[in-house]
């Protein structure tokens, strides 16, 4: 018979049973869904760990060192892998539409099949080394708690939330909307993936982290952050702030606008770096941008920007 690959889309011939891809090595039963796992590669999950949390711009200098190794734990976690086809139709607008596209997604979405895993939402599996599961694991064998239907219904508010990103960035819109026009789910398979759960301490506090079984990669870890990078933080954010009664000062002969316009600015502009200076621990993700580290990538340019602009109105 003539079979596609559902991981590369090749078509090649295959008899029955299990079958091999020829061009990209993906296992395929053929006739009905399996369950799978991966190997274990990964013995040592302590060092990929600090080595991805020293390179946060804010964790401490001295965090390879310094920090402690409380617990570890090799986790079998099931995951539910579906193939995605999803449409809709987007819009910007506060009170009415002012604009509308068409955005879709097409790609393997995975959910886990437990509950206590949320940041491991949609985390990709690798293409190769998948095997076929039989029940022989060298960790803890999480139980499944979730079942296909719910796994559904979290898939499709993880979707929407993907769709609205990509309206976002393609449309350049800051308020998007969505009506969703299609929504079309397969089920590939349960896998079963190892992934080291570790805490560990630096400090005062202790931190969370997930590091990946198979190939090493940090779907999740939280870090601390460096009292220096804090301070800078504070520093910034609070000459933006003053930076706000200063102008309005100046501005007071032009009328009691151009003071509201002036702290509004200043307020908008700091609260990013102050927020910052009183975060003890950030969060990061190897595999996916975490919507609290995006504003660490270049904070203060939204900071200025946002002076540039009312310096640009009122002056």
């Amino acid at each position: 018979m003539r079979v596609r690959c559902p991981n590369c889309g090749a078509e090649f011939e295959a008899e029955g049973g299990i079958v091999t891809c020829p061009y990209c090595g993906f296992q395929i039963r053929l006739g009905e869904v399996k369950t799978f796992t991966y190997p274990l590669r990964v013995e040592d999950p302590w060092k990929p760990l600090m080595s991805f949390i020293r390179l946060q711009r804010l964790s401490p200098n001295d965090v390879e060192w310094k920090a402690q190794l409380i617990g570890r734990e090799l986790l079998y976690i099931p995951f539910y892998v579906f193939f995605v086809k999803a449409t809709g139709m987007t819009y910007t607008g506060t009170f009415s539409p002012e604009g509308a596209g068409n955005v879709e997604f097409f790609n393997y979405l995975t959910v886990p099949a437990a509950d206590g895993f949320n940041e491991l939402m949609n985390y990709p599996l690798p293409t190769r080394g998948r095997r076929y599961f039989d029940g022989r694991v060298k960790g803890k064998l999480v139980e499944k708690t979730l079942s296909e239907d719910e796994a559904r219904e979290k898939l499709r508010l993880t979707v929407g939330k993907l769709l609205k990103e990509e309206a976002r960035h393609h449309f350049h819109w800051g308020r998007v909307g969505l009506d969703e026009t299609g929504f079309e789910v397969t089920l590939d398979g349960l896998v079963y993936y190892p992934i080291w759960r570790l805490s560990y301490r630096y400090g005062f506090l202790t931190h969370r982290a997930y590091v990946d079984g198979a190939d090493g990669r940090i779907p999740y870890a939280e870090f601390p952050i460096a009292l220096p990078k804090r301070f800078v933080n504070f520093t910034l954010g609070s000459l933006l702030l003053a930076s706000g009664f200063f102008v309005g000062k100046l501005l007071f002969p032009h009328g009691f606008t151009s003071i509201i316009g002036s702290m509004g600015a200043a307020v908008a502009a700091s609260f990013p770096s102050l927020r910052r200076a009183f975060t003890l621990r950030g969060r990061a993700s190897e595999h996916r941008l975490l919507a609290e580290i995006a504003e660490d990538y270049a904070p203060e340019e939204e900071a200025f920007g946002a002076i540039r602009r009312f310096w640009k109105a009122h002056m």
